[in-house]
């Protein structure tokens, strides 16, 4: 029984769907470097400082989940990722559709992990 139960938590690879979301965390993390230090042109697209990070953070998570593969695997792909990018140069279309991405996503998680109302005192 104990080997059936570690063959279903056996890693998998990373499919075309993490490869994309990994691509846009890429793209998010350098236009949000670069608006932190005030680079040209990265003002006509909304601030992504604070919301790339909690991003990131939350699709490195489910990433790492639904692989099964340690984190020191999935931020070793985003540095390949990253050095990809910078090869291939900037893409305004992909970032768009990876801030429009990012924008749906947090909405998604906010209305998930919405706060509970605070209680009412009985008079």
């Amino acid at each position: 029984m104990l080997v059936f139960a570690l063959a279903l938590a056996a890693p998998t690879s990373l499919t075309n769907s993490h490869e994309r979301d990994i691509a846009c965390i890429v793209e998010i993390a350098i236009l949000a470097d670069e608006q932190k230090r005030g680079v040209r042109n990265t003002d006509t697209f909304p601030d992504v400082t604070v919301s790339g990070k909690r991003w990131t953070g939350l699709m490195g998570a489910q990433i790492v989940e639904e692989t099964g593969q340690p984190r020191e695997i999935i931020a070793f792909a985003m540095s390949e990722a990253a050095k990809a990018r910078q090869t291939r140069g900037n893409a305004v279309a992909d970032l768009n559709a990876c801030i429009l991405q990012m924008n749906s996503q947090l909405a998604t998680a906010d209305a998930v992990i919405a706060p509970l109302p605070k209680p009412v005192k009985a008079q």
